[in-house]
């Protein structure tokens, strides 16, 4: 049964979000590509970290970080010198500001979480696919409700 969600831990790697903003060798996007990752939260307590992944890494190697203080009932994650592509975001409202996804015994996640486009997994953390957009450049506005 633990083998179920091994996932979510993985789901925040993004616990190393509380890293901050990095790039990659070759990335050269203008400073003016931003996106942009509002959140509805429940509470103010703690923090919201998010992540900026592609394809390739995702929920396991961010392309950016970010982090975000609740206020009002809503986080704001802010990723500047996005690159252009197809992307997803994930994010997780670290109430007790521990830097990781809290879990129960079987991997199920006790703090709520997010991905782009609403994306849920059924029974482990959101897809890619589910989550994916396309990010031409410019400012790109995201919304999300922590669950």
């Amino acid at each position: 049964m633990t083998r179920l969600f091994p996932a979510f831990t993985a789901l925040l790697a993004v616990a190393g979000l509380a890293l901050p903003n990095s790039s990659f060798a070759g990335d050269e996007p203008s400073t003016l590509n931003v996106v942009e990752f509002k959140t509805q939260v429940s509470s103010s307590k703690g923090v919201v970290r998010c992540g900026l992944f592609a394809r390739n890494g995702w929920l396991k190697k961010p392309l950016r970080t970010a982090t975000a203080k609740p206020s009002a009932g809503s986080a704001l994650c802010v990723f500047e010198k996005v690159p252009t592509g197809t992307l997803g975001i994930s994010g997780f409202h670290d109430e007790n500001s521990n830097g990781k996804l809290d879990t129960n015994f079987v991997g199920m996640p006790t703090e709520d979480y997010c991905a782009s486009r609403e994306a849920r997994g059924t029974f482990g953390p959101p897809s890619f696919d589910d989550a994916k957009f396309e990010y031409r450049g410019g400012t790109k506005r995201l919304t999300a409700r922590m669950k």
